[in-house]
């Protein structure tokens, strides 16, 4: 990713207080200090604002958990920080000419943290779990996969049911993590989580507030350990978690917008720019009637003055859209016009479809940031006669209602981005995927789904996205509506070295060290 310096826009609306948005942590650019040779022996120390609710990578719900499940988890495959796909625990990787197969050569000599060898048979039962288990949150980026044939000790083929070019980088994600056999078998990955990854686990998981893990001492790539450990401290007050990295408290950390100028003003290292994440609204028409309907969708739209929003809460460090892709990335359009704030066209079209006096509906978030954006988004859509009632749930309950009880309205969150443009579309744009609560879709983007996902062509493909792009913006979908793109940022001492930009917008600690 390049990373940009933001100017800063408008001055600050003087209604809007200084709140933000639900970053995931990420990098940028590459951390440097100013001398000193590594410290083996150093443990990070780490503040993050979002704490998974199980350490099992196939069940929890958000994709901020890649973050300290990564620490512990190889996946299949793995990413650059540009990311692209990288050989990971597979070393290679190859389809068929009907694009129905892909054949995986895997990395030898690789040993699970406890003992265990990494093989085949291990993909094999990961796969399966992950397809499986109750409550899987991969079972959406898996379903392409019919099953896994193990060729040998160290090939293992994946039959699929039609052709799915994203498969190998849906495989860098939590779908593609690799836990150890014996700990599927136990039942226990949850708690006691077993992976081949440069840390293991160190103690007791202290669900929503530390996750400390130490260096596996038999990993297979010993040059991209830097750390003797890690501790994560989850803090969603990213105003106390710079406090802390500025006292010494922490090493580094994840900062929102607020925070960025004031950390650079503190001589912190400061990495910044934009990944494939946006926040967005996740809509449930089954659970208000109204939202089925077009009409009242795009009155929604264009309700919604995101460029205030960007403006007054992010500082600038934003970017008002309303696709799901950024701009310059391969499956963004550049034809879809922006929506423009118009409440006028917004309140007749709300009356064209049968709502001349609005209706009501119920705004949730997770504590935090988003709070204010819901406060903000509120009162915009009282402006066109939408009454909005305000919510607040926990992080891992709001997941549960969202996608598995399905008993949400609407949800203000940020959606963290995903390695392949097929994952984030399945997930929140098609039927069955666990952000598209109603399973609510046109013909025709489903059509265009499906055919990118069988195109090779990266060029073709691209256009196909790219259509699709266009046709959300002509038909506001059923289940999402996107605002902005936000700067995601890290704020790190001197002393600490490697961290680097990730496009995936999940930090990785390849590399990352301590000098002396």
């Amino acid at each position: 990713m390049i990373l940009r310096r933001r100017a800063r826009r408008a001055p600050l609306l003087a209604a809007v207080s200084a709140l933000l948005i639900v970053l995931a942590g990420c990098g940028g650019g590459g951390s440097s200090a100013e001398g000193g040779a590594n410290d083996p022996d150093a443990v990070l120390r780490y503040v993050y604002a979002n704490a998974p609710g199980t350490l099992d990578p196939h069940v929890v719900n958000s994709g901020f958990a890649n973050v300290p499940l990564f620490l512990i988890f190889d996946r299949l495959v793995h990413v650059n920080p540009a990311g692209e796909a990288i050989p990971g625990l597979a070393t290679s990787w190859s389809f068929s000419a009907d694009g129905k197969e892909v054949t995986f050569k895997l990395r030898d000599k690789v040993k699970f943290q406890d003992g265990a060898d990494f093989d085949a048979e291990a993909v094999k039962a990961n796969i399966e779990h992950g397809k499986t288990v109750e409550g899987s949150f991969v079972k959406a980026d898996l379903a392409s996969i019919d099953n896994v044939g193990v060729v040998d000790r160290l090939t293992a083929k994946f039959v699929l049911s039609k052709p799915d070019v994203g498969i190998v980088l849906k495989l860098s994600d939590r779908a593609g993590a690799m836990m150890s056999p014996k700990s599927i078998a136990a039942g226990d990955a949850g708690t006691k989580p077993v992976g081949t990854g440069m840390f293991e686990l160190d103690g007791a998981y202290k669900v929503g507030a530390e996750l400390k893990v130490k260096k596996f001492n038999g990993y297979w790539e010993p040059d991209a350990q830097k750390l003797a450990g890690v501790v994560m401290v989850f803090m969603s007050d990213t105003n106390a978690a710079l406090n802390a990295i500025k006292s010494g408290g922490a090493h580094a950390g994840q900062i929102r917008e607020a925070e960025i100028d004031p950390a650079k003003r503190a001589g912190l290292n400061v990495l910044e720019g934009y990944d494939l994440g946006f926040q967005n609204i996740i809509l449930n028409p089954d659970n208000v009637p109204a939202l089925r309907d077009e009409k009242v969708r795009l009155a929604l739209n264009l309700a919604i003055n995101r460029q205030e929003i960007v403006d007054g809460l992010l500082f600038g460090y934003g970017k008002a859209t309303n696709q799901p892709f950024p701009e310059g990335y391969f499956a963004h359009s550049n034809n879809a016009p922006q929506y423009q704030h118009d409440p006028d066209r917004a309140k007749k079209l709300l009356a064209e479809a049968g709502y001349p006096d609005g209706f009501e509906m119920e705004l949730t978030n997770a504590p935090g940031p988003s709070a204010r954006i819901s406060e903000v988004l509120a009162d915009q859509f009282k402006k066109v006669g939408v009454r909005t009632k305000l919510n607040q749930i926990e992080s891992s309950a709001l997941g549960q209602q969202l996608s598995v009880d399905k008993t949400t309205q609407a949800v203000n969150v940020r959606w963290t981005g995903r390695n392949d443009p097929t994952a984030t579309l399945a997930l929140l744009y098609m039927p069955k995927g666990p952000q598209n609560p109603s399973n609510m879709a046109t013909d025709r983007a489903i059509e265009l789904f499906e055919a990118q996902k069988a195109e090779s062509d990266p060029g073709k493909r691209a256009k196909l996205l790219a259509e699709l792009a266009d046709e959300f913006v002509e038909h506001p979908p059923a289940s999402q509506i996107v605002l902005f793109q936000s700067v995601s940022a890290i704020a790190s001492s001197k002393k600490v070295v490697g961290l680097q930009e990730w496009k995936t917008g999940k930090v990785e600690f390849r590399g990352v060290g301590i000098t002396k």
